[in-house]
């Protein structure tokens, strides 16, 4: 009897073979991923998904991230007469239930509308150590979006992984915002739609 033959589409030249391989390779991939993002969508719960999650590495990149939305108040906030640095107290977030993967901060602003500009927004990353009453500034950046404008605009930041906010945060820290019209007299600061997006990482329990 003769051995079997393997039978060919007819697309499949042998030239083809290399390129074919390929394709059945991604289509693979494509696959594996698309039961995985499935078995997370029936996951019934946020601590569900964590477990699944924390299966391997795989896994962990294939489950979708989880965010925290919160809005700051509209507000317009006049400088002091002296000084130029001057932040006064925006909001602070409530303590985050895990590590952050990213944050976005959107807003619309402006200043007085004349004369030097000195308003931005600042935010800091608060830890309280254990034992102690009082939040230390693990991390900090004091220009969010630049310097306000003379004229309303929208604004919008995006902080990856790499950024000291997001990495060194932790599960129980906390976002602190502060908002500088700048001293000198004159100066104001108008903010509205402040809006912040936390991501969460992967695995986050909640």
């Amino acid at each position: 009897a003769e051995p079997p033959t393997l039978k060919l589409p007819s697309y499949a030249r042998p030239s083809q073979m290399q390129d074919l391989a390929l394709d059945d390779s991604r289509h693979l991939l494509d696959l594996a991923e698309l039961c995985l993002n499935r078995i997370s969508e029936l996951c019934d719960t946020r601590r569900d998904q964590a477990h699944f999650a924390s299966a391997c590495r795989a896994l962990r990149e294939t489950t979708p991230r989880q965010a925290l939305v919160i809005s700051g108040p509209d507000f317009t906030l006049r400088g002091p007469q002296g000084g130029h640095w001057a932040p006064d107290a925006y909001f602070q977030t409530p303590a985050l239930p895990a590590a952050l993967a990213g944050l976005k901060m959107s807003l619309a602003w402006k200043d007085q509308g004349w004369g030097n500009r000195k308003g931005t927004i600042v935010v800091r990353l608060m830890r309280r150590p254990p034992r102690d009453e009082v939040e230390a500034v693990v991390a900090e950046d004091t220009s969010l979006f630049g310097v306000a404008p003379h004229a309303w605009e929208d604004g919008l930041v995006e902080l990856d992984a790499a950024h000291p906010i997001v990495s060194q945060a932790e599960a129980g820290d906390t976002l602190s915002f502060l908002r500088n019209a700048g001293g000198g007299g004159g100066h104001s600061l108008s903010v509205k739609s402040f809006r912040v997006e936390l991501a969460l990482r992967p695995g986050a329990i909640g």
